[in-house]
């Protein structure tokens, strides 16, 4: 499920240099894992689990060393106060994966919602499948074509 965003964007760009020292792509990644991992664990992973789920995870979607991306993502989340990107990232990333998983909250309705105005103002009929893609590229890909200047 992680894979999707990453190689959405990776088959669009390649992966730019930086890319995983980058604060969205951390906060994006970081934020995406956990959630998965707390769904498909069933909240019942400990910090311990949880922070190896993450090393193994970064390293199988970078093919790099995950501890050091974890250790990077760790000092973002910890940094006090938290930048705006990696904050920024972290939300994009809960709307993304609430939706991959077919559920909703309040914050990822409206997104739906925005994003449903948006197609039906252009004179189309929104389905789910469509109204996912374009949050995956309002919320994923677009951000980082801008961060890398793409």
């Amino acid at each position: 499920m992680v894979r999707q965003p990453f190689a959405i964007f990776q088959n669009a760009y390649g992966v730019p240099l930086g890319f995983w020292n980058d604060e969205f792509v951390l906060g994006f990644f970081g934020v995406m894992i956990g959630l998965v991992s707390k769904v498909a664990g069933q909240g019942r992973l400990n910090q311990t689990d949880n922070g190896l789920l993450l090393q193994d995870t970064f390293a199988a979607l970078s093919n790099m060393n995950g501890v050091a991306i974890t250790r990077r993502f760790s000092e973002l989340a910890l940094q006090s106060p938290q930048s705006q990107t990696f904050r920024l990232a972290g939300d994009n990333a809960e709307i993304v994966t609430v939706i991959m998983f077919g559920r909703t909250s309040p914050r990822v309705q409206d997104a739906i919602e925005q994003v449903r105005r948006e197609i039906t103002s252009q004179g189309s009929h929104p389905d789910s499948g469509t109204i996912s893609s374009i949050l995956m590229m309002k919320l994923f890909v677009q951000p980082l074509v801008q961060r890398f200047d793409l």
